[in-house]
């Protein structure tokens, strides 16, 4: 039996309840600098990612997992070791973001897992996964690669207001053992705050990390938003309309420094960045942008620690699927993100000196922030941290 995992997103209570949300962001969002970490390695160009979305594809296969397999699946991910406590920190969270919906902000977190019409998941799996994680199980032809790709890739083109077409191949699906998957699909599409004018928007140059130079259409506003910089960095804040979501924009004074930046970056060093945040008067020119990348996160998860749920030999599944051997094949990762004058749209899919030392918070001021050379962003939500997006634009 193979395995094969795919994450799709879009892009963008009680004290107690909301603590063990904020941690379970927290967790998250060590993975997600850890992914980051890897991806800002393979290309000095243009890359997006969503975090959030592998990481509740691990979250799933760990609940399937036993033995070491699910050892290494929890360090992966930062998962908690004890069950109970891992549900408790998801349920919180969900209960965090369903609560952003509304205001210019569309939110869609969606779940499923997949199999042939003649096998069966664990039942035991299923009101698990329905539970905690909202995923219906769902059945697939036999034997017809071809209307299986086409039936899980509309379900993640619903779930992905068309943004993710076509993420999973007949390929997935032939071979001698059935093809079951797990799937994660978020899709995010949110207004600013505080909008730019189309009118403003005019061609303006932008230097590559090559040094190269070409002109991109430059967004403009002047307005009041979160800041924060240092002798190495400037760190600038776009709220969207619903107050829930935020895109936020590390931009290295010095193209020389970005590598240096970049290598610094760490959960711990983000929450640094932004705890400096004032409230500052500040003159923006930002490039209007969109691109998509697409890749395969079983080496990245190998290097990160997780390499039994790839072996055939050592791979448990047997809380998912009593049959063994059982592994999983592939990780697929598909994210989109696009910018402009209204708002922000991010789609990802996956199948199955310090330089951050930040001075003296500012009196209030005016300053620019003027991204005419490549830069990092993210999408957060603000009030437990999660990380749903996060990429570099380069122009290239």
């Amino acid at each position: 039996m193979k395995i094969a995992a795919v994450l799709v997103l879009l892009l963008a209570t009680c004290c107690h309840a909301q603590d063990a949300a904020t941690l379970a962001a927290r967790e998250a969002n060590q993975h997600a600098f850890e992914l980051f970490q890897l991806f800002r390695q393979m290309t000095k160009g243009n890359f997006c990612f969503s975090p959030y979305s592998g990481h509740r594809v691990a979250a799933m296969l760990a609940e399937g997992a036993k033995g070491d397999t699910q050892k290494e699946l929890l360090a992966m991910a930062h998962l908690a070791r004890d069950m109970t406590e891992r549900a408790a920190q998801a349920a919180a969270l969900r209960q965090e973001l369903s609560k952003a919906a509304g205001k210019g902000l569309i939110l869609e977190i969606a779940n499923s897992i997949w199999m042939p019409q003649s096998h069966s998941f664990d039942p035991a799996f299923v009101s698990m996964a329905q539970e905690q994680f909202g995923a219906a199980a769902q059945t697939l032809p036999e034997d017809d690669p071809t209307k299986s790709a086409a039936i899980v890739n509309r379900w993640i083109r619903d779930r992905t207001r068309g943004r993710i077409t076509s993420l999973v191949g007949p390929g997935v699906f032939t071979g001698d053992d059935p093809t079951a998957l797990v799937i994660n699909a978020v899709y995010l599409k949110a207004a600013w705050e505080s909008p730019f004018e189309f009118i403003r928007t005019k061609p303006r140059s932008f230097t590559q990390s090559s040094g190269s130079t070409s002109l991109l259409s430059t967004m403009q506003q002047t307005s009041a938003f979160e800041y924060g910089d240092s002798e190495a960095w400037q760190c600038l804040e776009l709220p969207f309309l619903s107050g829930e979501f935020s895109m936020r924009f590390l931009l290295p004074r010095l193209e020389e420094n970005r590598p240096t930046i970049e290598k610094s970056l760490s959960s711990d060093t983000w929450d640094k960045v932004t705890s400096a945040f004032t409230n500052c008067d500040v003159n923006v020119l930002l490039p209007r942008f969109g691109f998509s990348t697409q890749l395969d996160l079983k080496g990245l998860w190998q290097y990160l620690g997780a390499s039994n749920v790839f072996d055939r030999d050592k791979c448990d599944l047997t809380n998912m699927i009593a049959q063994r051997p059982c592994w999983t094949r592939q990780i697929l990762h598909e994210a989109t993100i696009e910018v402009n004058e209204i708002g922000a749209e991010a789609s990802a899919a996956t199948a199955a000196a310090n330089p951050f030392a930040a001075g003296e918070p500012p009196k209030r001021r005016r300053v620019s922030f003027i991204a005419n050379h490549p830069f990092l962003w993210v999408i957060q939500h603000r009030r437990t941290g999660l990380i749903l997006f996060m990429g570099r634009f380069a122009g290239e």
